[in-house]
């Protein structure tokens, strides 16, 4: 578990290679690896108590990745 901080606040990071491989098996991904432009997304943020289950994660382009967080950030969800 890596922390990380965000403005005055520390957020947990959760980075568990292991954890990741195992939900990319389950959801049909060879050998746990992810498609070339693609990204393992949290639907509820690691930082919000969000975990890396295969209920809680999305495999989605890198752009799209990109907007979600960035339409996050308008919001003040991150």
């Amino acid at each position: 578990m890596v922390k990380r901080k965000v403005g005055k606040t520390k957020v947990k990071k959760e980075r568990n290679p292991k954890k990741v491989k195992i939900v990319l098996e389950k959801k049909g991904n060879k050998e746990g690896k992810l498609p070339k432009d693609k990204e393992l997304h949290h639907v509820k943020p690691v930082a919000e108590g969000g975990k890396t289950t295969p209920k809680n994660t999305r495999v989605i382009s890198k752009a799209k990745h990109k907007k979600i967080h960035k339409n996050r950030r308008k919001r003040g969800k991150i």
